[in-house]
């Protein structure tokens, strides 16, 4: 009886321990019909960290409805990959909810480099997202390449690359290649997160970083053509691409070089417009994949 009391008391242990370490990264679909978008909560042992939070459009429809479906009362952080709206564009609302944010990881950029792009962000927004900041309290701190942000001893993020979009390896960029590229390592797992990482620096980096290779990555730019060259992708070498982009968007002209990258390389590739809300589960030896749908047929390379 003592045996299998101490075997009982072991199993619960051993659950209890795996529990403990598990990591969970779910891409929420902030995604619909001509509106994409990026969104990604990351937990570990009742602690939260958020890049990126959609376009506006659905802080109430989809996103703030998914964390209080968790029951999260705080956010440690929030980092923001590039100004661009479809990953800023929840922010400012998110600040006036019920959810207490830590601290803001942003690279404000200078109204001259806004107003280049107005099609895709605005400096009025750039402003309204600084004064909410400051009313709620919440610190903006930009992001800095070498930059570590733990969760546990066990977990933590790297910013390996992040540009101004003016003094960068190639010259200037636009606003996507502003993006922040971040790697989440847990255990011997690497997961990698690329913003909007378009042509000019993806193809840089594809040739010269080596510190990039991951097992999951977050597709680039939502899987439409300008994303990073074919060579980023050859040093990733991921296992699993993960796509923040609707049906429509993946099933077009504008993602058929993304649908052939997958096809050719046997990637396994998870979309938010297909998928719904996608979890990644790590135990920091090996990970699986969970998803809110599981789709029949999926457009290929034909459309």
């Amino acid at each position: 009886m003592r045996n299998v009391l101490l075997i009982i008391i072991s199993f619960i242990f051993i659950i209890s321990c795996n529990k403990e370490d598990r990591l969970t990264w779910t891409a929420i679909n902030v995604n619909s019909t001509g509106k994409q978008g990026d969104a990604h909560l990351i937990s570990k042992n009742g602690r939260y960290f958020m890049i990126d939070t959609g376009q506006y459009y659905y802080v109430k429809r989809t996103l703030l409805p998914f964390l209080h479906s968790k029951h999260i009362s705080y956010i440690d952080s929030i980092l923001i990959t590039h100004p661009h709206f479809d990953h800023y564009g929840g922010i400012t609302e998110l600040m006036k909810s019920n959810i207490k944010i830590g601290k803001i990881y942003f690279n404000i950029p200078t109204k001259k480099k806004m107003e280049s792009e107005p099609w895709g962000g605005s400096w009025d927004d750039i402003l309204n997202i600084i004064k909410v900041a400051k009313m709620y309290h919440i610190p903006i701190v930009p992001i800095k390449a070498g930059d570590i942000y733990r969760l546990d001893k066990n977990s933590y993020f790297k910013v390996l690359y992040a540009y101004d979009g003016i003094h960068t390896p190639v010259g200037v960029t636009d606003i996507n290649d502003m993006s922040a590229i971040v790697m989440l390592y847990h255990g011997k797992n690497r997961f990698l997160f690329t913003g909007d990482l378009n042509k000019k620096l993806g193809k840089y980096l594809g040739e010269h970083a080596k510190d990039i290779q991951a097992d999951i990555l977050k597709f680039p730019h939502h899987g439409t053509e300008g994303f990073a060259p074919n060579i980023f992708f050859k040093s990733v070498n991921p296992k699993v691409v993960i796509v923040p982009g609707p049906a429509s968007l993946w099933c077009s002209k504008r993602s058929k070089r993304a649908r052939e990258l997958v096809k050719d390389n046997n990637y396994t590739a998870y979309i938010n417009g297909f998928h719904g809300n996608i979890t990644v589960i790590s135990n920091g030896d090996k990970y699986w994949v969970k998803t809110q749908k599981n789709p029949k047929d999926i457009c290929r390379d034909n459309k």
